[in-house]
């Protein structure tokens, strides 16, 4: 029943984030008068979806029963219909309910881990691919020219998650304590770890941001990105659990440096260097959860406050391709993956 719920909620949270950007990009940008309602919408929406996680987290700490996944697919499935009348209300719904679907769904890929990290890669990075296509498809069917067919895609798509995640929470309980052993230090304070996998986390949020890519000449060869960071935060997790977190977390971002410089007019070297930076994610989210064995909502939703906190800077600054900001940024998160990051054990073949 593991692989059975790490199906369902992979599925839905790409179903949840591919109707949250299509209501963001097809309903909310097209119906708002300027673009700095728009920009106050997607901060609205970020400090809601991200913000949220941490407090509603420890509530489902302490009710492993409650539907949070399936509560957050629903809101999603209500926002899609919202988004005909009124974008504002829409945008908080689906904001609201992506806060609680990533919380059930977070919790499940620690507990339900057995041990690994591949999980919570896999669980994440499908997120990724469901913001490039509801960016995508959002865009190319929006509001302006509204046709009712345009709505069934992702009401199909999220309700459809909604059952899903509904039968893997009865079936795979979210029941004990996280069970990951080995990608934390045992050496270093347990606040400082998890501090020190924060800023990690942080820094990637942030050099996401600062990345040079003016290779990115058209609306669709962008989101080529979007693809890169899906690729990396899902083969991270199966490499840690290979050759051990320590040594993935820092020889990806090293070797993510030079691609990034020199990827500024290559897409294919720029989207190679941002699958090796992007292949943290689920190391980081190990390092925090081994310390949190019994706090799997509050472990994930830190992890997410960290992500806020770090693309904030971009909300008011323009940071592309800064490269004086994006190395030794890539640098400190190495060194303090280094401090808090052990080697698992390779898996047995």
């Amino acid at each position: 029943m593991k692989t059975f719920s790490l199906v369902s909620y992979t599925f839905s949270h790409f179903a949840v984030d591919f109707s949250c950007f299509w209501i963001l990009f097809g309903s909310f940008s097209p119906s708002v008068s300027s673009s700095e309602k728009i920009a106050l919408g997607f901060i609205i929406y970020n400090f809601i979806a991200f913000g949220l996680q941490m407090l509603i987290g420890a509530y489902c700490d302490d009710h492993r029963k409650f539907p949070a996944a399936s509560l957050g697919c629903i809101l999603v499935f209500a926002a899609v219909f919202i988004s005909v009348l009124s974008p504002w209300t829409a945008l908080f719904v689906t904001a609201l309910g992506n806060a609680f679907f990533h919380v059930g769904g977070g919790i499940d890929s620690l507990v339900n881990s057995g041990g690994k990290l591949y999980r919570g890669g896999v669980f994440v990075s499908a997120g990724a691919a469901g913001v490039v296509l509801g960016t995508l498809v959002g865009g190319k069917t929006g509001f302006s020219d509204f046709n009712p067919v345009n709505l069934i895609d992702p009401a199909a798509l999220v309700l459809t998650g909604a059952v899903l995640c509904f039968i893997a929470q009865k079936k795979c309980k979210m029941e004990g304590d996280i069970e990951i052993k080995g990608a934390a230090s045992e050496k270093t304070a347990v606040a400082l770890v998890i501090t020190l996998a924060l800023v990690s986390v942080v820094i990637r949020s942030f050099g996401g941001t600062a990345i040079p890519m003016e290779w990115k000449t058209g609306p669709q060869i962008g989101l080529y990105a979007g693809y890169a960071a899906f690729l990396g935060k899902f083969i991270g997790g199966f490499a840690a659990d290979i050759f051990g977190a320590r040594r993935t977390g820092i020889l990806s971002l090293l070797f993510s440096v030079p691609f990034l410089v020199f990827g500024n007019e290559n897409a294919a070297v720029s989207l190679i260097g941002i699958v090796l930076f992007n292949m943290t994610m689920p190391i980081t989210l190990g390092i925090i959860a081994e310390k949190m064995p019994k706090n799997p909502g509050i472990a994930f939703g830190l992890t997410t406050a960290a992500l806020l906190l770090g693309v904030v800077p971009s909300f008011f600054v323009a940071l592309g391709g800064k490269i004086a900001l994006l190395i030794p940024a890539i640098i400190i998160s190495a060194v303090c993956i280094f401090i808090s990051a052990e080697n698992k054990k390779p898996l047995e073949v």
